[in-house]
C-alpha cells in the first residue's frame, strides 16, 4: 500500500477528475505537479482501486465482438440481440446495426456496391442522414427475375441515392443467365460494361450472406432443380452476390458462378471494405464459410451466431 499521504493525494486527484471534471492540466496547475505525475496518478487509483469503472454492457457484447475479430481477423464485429426468426425482427435489428456503421465510416467521393435480399432492404428503413453526400451507389449483381421487386439491388441502390443525395448506378440485366454466350453478349453492352466495372472499383460494399435453397432465392426462378443438385454435390454452403462457395470459403466450381451477372468473389474480396450482414440459425455456416473465404472486412450478426462463429474457430 502506498504511504498514507501518498494516497491521500491519489484520491484528491481522482476526486478533482472524475467527479469534478477537471483536465489533467487544470488539476497540476491547482496541485502545482506536472501533468504526466497527474495521469500517472489516476492510473495508480485504478490500480489500487480506489477508481473502478463499471461499463454497462446491456445488449452490447464486446467480448464476443473481440474474439470474433481475432479468431478471424476482421476489422469489426457487430453483435446484436438474437430474435426469433418467425418474424422479421432479427433482419430489422441487422439493417439498424449495419446502416449506423455505414453512416459511420461513409464520406464524400467513394463509390458504395450493394447487393440484394430481404435482410438488406431492411437497412432502407434506417438510413437517415442529414445532409447530401457526392457518393456514387452500384449495384453488384443483376435483378432477381420473379422476387419481390423492393428486394432487388437496383431498388435499394435507387432508395439509398435518393434518402442520401447520391447517384444511382444501375445494373440492368438479370442476376443469372441461361448460358456463358449469353452473359457474354450482355456484359458486352456498353452500359451494362460501365456499371460492372464501377463496382468492381468500389470502395465500400454492402452485401447480404445468402444459403442455397432459401425462399427468396427459390423465389428469383433463376436457380433449376438441377442448378440445385450441382450446387448440394459441390457442397455449396453460401453465396455472396450470388457466386457460391463450400464451407471453408472456396469458390464453387459450379455452371452457375460462370453465369451470374455481377462482382465475382475474387472482385469483392478487392474491395478495401465489405461489410456482410446475415444473421439466423440457417445462415451460420454461410456466415463461417464466408468468413474463412476472406471476402469481408465487417460482419454484423446476432448472439447466437456469433457464439457458433468462436466454438468452431477460424
Amino acid at each position: 500500500m502506498e504511504y498514507r499521504d501518498d494516497v491521500r493525494l491519489i484520491t484528491r486527484i481522482a476526486h478533482m477528475y472524475y467527479e469534478d471534471e477537471l483536465t489533467q492540466n487544470d488539476i497540476a496547475k491547482k496541485l502545482g505537479i506536472s501533468r504526466p505525475k497527474v495521469s500517472r496518478l489516476l492510473k495508480r487509483a485504478r490500480e489500487l482501486g480506489i477508481v473502478q469503472i463499471t461499463i454497462r454492457s446491456e445488449h452490447s457484447y464486446p467480448d464476443l465482438e473481440k474474439q470474433i475479430e481475432t479468431i478471424f481477423g476482421i476489422r469489426e464485429a457487430i453483435i446484436v440481440p438474437y430474435y426469433p426468426e418467425e418474424n422479421d425482427g432479427l433482419k430489422d435489428v441487422l439493417g439498424r446495426a449495419a446502416a449506423t456503421y455505414f453512416l459511420r465510416v461513409v464520406a464524400d467521393n467513394v463509390v458504395v456496391g450493394l447487393s440484394w435480399g430481404t435482410t438488406l432492404f431492411k437497412l432502407l428503413n434506417h438510413i437517415h442522414s442529414t445532409r447530401n453526400y457526392d457518393i456514387n451507389f452500384v449495384s453488384l449483381i443483376g435483378g432477381i427475375g420473379n422476387a419481390k421487386i423492393d428486394v432487388h439491388s437496383n431498388q435499394i441502390v435507387l432508395a439509398c441515392a435518393k434518402t442520401m443525395g447520391g447517384k444511382a448506378h444501375l445494373l440492368h440485366a438479370p442476376a443469372v443467365v441461361d448460358s456463358l454466350k449469353v452473359k457474354e453478349s450482355i456484359c458486352s453492352d456498353k452500359r451494362i460494361k460501365e456499371v460492372l466495372e464501377l463496382g468492381n472499383r468500389a470502395d465500400i460494399a454492402i452485401v447480404g450472406i445468402g444459403q442455397p435453397g432459401s425462399p427468396t432465392m427459390m423465389e428469383a426462378g433463376y436457380f433449376t432443380q438441377k442448378d440445385m443438385e450441382e450446387l448440394k454435390k459441390a457442397k455449396a454452403i453460401g453465396d455472396l452476390c450470388s457466386a457460391f462457395f463450400d464451407i471453408n470459403g472456396k469458390r464453387c466450381d459450379v455452371d452457375i458462378n460462370d453465369r451470374i451477372i455481377g462482382i465475382s468473389l475474387d472482385q469483392l474480396k478487392k474491395i478495401p471494405l465489405v461489410i456482410g450482414v446475415a444473421g439466423g440459425k440457417n445462415k451460420k455456416k454461410s456466415i463461417l464459410g464466408a468468413l474463412r473465404g476472406g471476402y469481408l472486412d465487417v460482419l454484423v450478426t446476432d448472439t447466437e451466431t456469433a457464439k457458433f462463429l468462436v466454438k468452431v474457430g477460424g
